[in-house]
């Protein structure tokens, strides 16, 4: 029999919205995450469409208007702990062409290597410190949701503990402890004390989760990062100041995967030689033009010489341990490629 109130019968539905969250019939949102796919991708299409490689807004620009508020970046995130953990993979071609567009490569190269560049986190990590923060807003708000939070605590096979444990990483990062002390750490006896987060400790524990996210990653050595910060890296390779064409010059050095070098364009086309045209029998890549070719000689090149070149080219320079040394590579860039 149908499902009455009054007089009215209630119909069945497989999903419905509420407070802008598509809730599906088996939890598992995917509807909701493929409405907000289509909805950054109608809007990051608005925002590049009259911007190309060469000239339109810089890379400091793009990445600003993705993050802003209603624009991208937040329509994405919204009630994220939620439903967005189990739907990364949605985002996944998204994300890599939001990297292409940014740094304006015509082909893909490696993506860890180029959102460190740009300063643009990896999906998995802005979502894990929007989760660190509803969580701690959650264990110091009323009674109710600390009760609720110290249950789900106990419960290791619920679907929400990554949220948990998301919050302890966060805790024994704060509390300077090891990965082992982590599993010591109780909500219970932290409430008053260690549970609480600032701007400055937020991005401070982003760069990092970012920086050992990198060392996990295939692109990236087991090499320690510099002491500089991903945001300190990116804010001197590409200025808020710099022109469209330099940051896709910069990037492509640091890549290599670019139709100007001769090596990677024998390696699509196979229509030209793979060689230097000024060296002839060395290949012409993006460390060959950094490193080694006589034509790009220059003042900037004597203290990139010191970096690892035994590493790839971008990751050696994304090492470097000082600003001055990131902005010799800025301008020597400049001398390397041309359009």
């Amino acid at each position: 029999a149908p499902l009455k109130i009054g007089s009215k019968e209630v119909l069945y539905v497989t999903q419905s919205a509420v407070l802008g969250l598509t809730i599906d019939n088996s939890l598992n949102f995917r509807a909701h995450s493929k409405n907000k796919l289509k909805q950054c991708w109608f809007a990051w299409y608005q925002i590049t469409q009259s911007s190309t490689r060469f000239y339109g807004l810089n890379a400091s620009s793009l990445r600003l208007l993705f993050k802003t508020v209603q624009v991208v970046l937040t329509k994405l995130l919204y009630a994220a702990p939620v439903w967005l953990r189990e739907n990364l993979d949605v985002f996944k071609d998204f994300y890599a062409r939001v990297i292409l567009k940014m740094s304006g490569a015509t082909h893909y190269s490696c993506k860890e290597l180029l959102s460190a560049a740009l300063n643009f986190p990896p999906l998995i990590i802005s979502y894990n410190m929007l989760t660190v923060k509803f969580m701690i807003k959650a264990v110091t708000g009323d009674s109710s949701m600390q009760g609720l939070t110290l249950q789900l605590e106990e419960a290791r096979g619920h679907r929400f503990y990554h949220h948990i444990d998301e919050l302890l990483k966060f805790l024994a990062w704060k509390n300077d402890s090891s990965e082992f002390a982590r599993s010591k750490i109780k909500l219970s006896s932290s409430l008053n004390s260690l549970i609480t987060y600032s701007k400055e400790e937020i991005n401070r524990y982003q760069d990092h989760a970012w920086k050992k996210y990198l060392q996990s990653s295939r692109c990236s050595s087991e090499e320690p990062f510099a002491t500089l910060s991903i945001k300190e890296l990116s804010n001197t390779l590409l200025p808020r100041h710099s022109k469209r064409l330099t940051d896709t010059k910069v990037l492509s050095l640091l890549h290599g995967h670019d139709l100007c070098f001769q090596a990677f364009k024998s390696r699509i086309t196979g229509t030209t030689s793979p060689y230097c045209h000024h060296c002839l029998v060395l290949a012409d890549n993006n460390t060959h033009r950094l490193f080694v070719c006589p034509l790009n000689n220059c003042s900037y090149r004597e203290s990139l010489l010191q970096l690892d070149q035994g590493e790839s080219t971008g990751w050696s320079i994304l090492r470097s341990r000082d600003k001055d040394m990131l902005k010799d590579y800025r301008n020597l860039a400049q001398i390397c490629i041309s359009y």
